[in-house]
């Protein structure tokens, strides 16, 4: 009783906040609304009359996909910030955390435009706005004038020395380099990250971001605790799970000790396959070898079921309609973040609603490319609705 109490005194008013935001979601009239658009800027008038309101007013036409996906997440943005504006800790933290993760996307995606001579400005609709860094930091970077070549420093300074991710890139370095007395000692940043492949990169940042948020979460103790602990133990299943099945027919599951190890390296140190599941999947290195490792939890071998035509057809045959293990996953998040929802008192929900939203933007998206090719009869097929009405 203690807790609630305590939990209503310092975070009542933005969890109260949170939920009102959560009536903001698209419900199946709008999607029907949004699909009988046969242009974006029959989409930009069915968006006007949702939640979404006139944020594409001022945008000039011809409308672009990402455009409509840019101002989506700057809305998103937008309601993060005034929450994250009236917390006090430790949802403050909570909410960095959450923040840390796009720090992690924009960070990679910076690294990859200064390796191909790209300028950030650029890029920048590919950066996420909840992961932006500083001000001074954003304003120098996106100038016109900044030099992709000569400013890699500078983006290396900002992202090691300037971010609270600074820890997580420290330690991939340090793995990198044989100097371990100082990482930093003579290294060649641009060197090791153009040999280094980025997607193996991302995915070390990914779970050493997701490790930390899973101790802080489970020091927070409570309903918070057991939330969270079951959403990021699910999600890192589902990080061994992605990592696994997109290494295959790749030089990461040639069998080999060496690759194995580089693949396994990516999976959390936690979750509900850790240590046992991971142990039988640490070996495993094609389709049949992935499917007899998977045997509890028994959910996960169900959902590699529906999934293992789309890895063992070859590239042309799995274009054909068949679902990959990341479409499964998007659905299975749904549902998972939509049940944290059904408790009060907890910072649970706050995570869960990002999550939502950005799947949400993600349909639109989704719904926004099948009208350009003219293939909206695939669109239910595509989207994953959000509080669907329960029977």
């Amino acid at each position: 009783m203690a807790e609630l109490a305590g939990f209503n005194v310092n975070h009542g008013f933005t969890e109260a906040v949170v939920r009102g935001l959560r009536t903001g979601f698209l419900e199946p009239e709008d999607y029907r609304r949004l699909a009988t658009s046969d242009s974006l800027e029959d989409l930009r008038s069915a968006l006007e009359e949702t939640d979404y309101g006139n944020f594409l007013q001022d945008e000039p036409s011809p409308l672009l996909v990402s455009t409509i996906s840019k101002k989506c997440y700057e809305k998103l943005a937008d309601e993060f910030r005034y929450v994250k504006a009236q917390t006090v800790e430790p949802l403050t933290t909570f909410l960095d955390f959450i923040a840390r993760e796009k720090m992690i996307d924009n960070i990679v995606v910076l690294i990859q435009g200064a390796l191909n001579n790209k300028a950030p400005k650029d890029l920048e609709d590919k950066i996420h706005p909840i992961g932006a860094f500083d001000k001074a930091a954003m304003n120098m970077i996106m100038s016109d004038s900044f030099d992709p070549q000569g400013g890699f420093d500078d983006i290396y300074r900002i992202f090691l020395q300037d971010t609270p991710i600074g820890p997580y890139f420290e330690e991939f370095l340090a793995d990198k380099n044989p100097d371990k007395e100082d990482p930093q000692k003579g290294l060649d940043k641009r060197g090791i990250l153009s040999k280094q492949d980025l997607e193996i990169m991302k995915g070390l940042l990914k779970k050493a971001w997701l490790e930390d948020f899973h101790k802080f979460v489970l020091s927070l103790g409570g309903t918070t605790s057991e939330v969270m602990g079951d959403i990021l133990k699910t999600e890192a299943d589902f990080r061994v799970l992605l990592v696994t099945l997109n290494a295959l027919n790749t030089h990461l599951s040639t069998g080999s000790e060496g690759a194995l190890k580089e693949r396994n390296d990516l999976w959390p140190s936690f979750g509900y396959l850790y240590p046992e599941g991971q142990k039988a999947l640490g070996v495993a290195f094609n389709e049949s070898t992935v499917r007899d490792s998977l045997s509890h939890p028994a959910k996960y071998l169900q959902l590699f079921d529906q999934v293992k035509s789309y890895y063992g057809a070859e590239a042309e045959q799995a274009a054909k309609g068949n679902q990959s293990m990341e479409d499964l996953i998007y659905a299975e998040n749904v549902k998972m973040y939509e049940m944290a929802f059904e408790q009060q008192y907890h910072f649970g929900i706050f995570y869960a609603w990002v999550k939502l939203r950005e799947q949400e933007i993600r349909n639109i998206r989704w719904i926004a490319n099948m009208i350009i090719l003219q293939t909206k009869d695939h669109i239910d097929d595509t989207i994953v609705p959000i509080f669907q009405p329960r029977l």
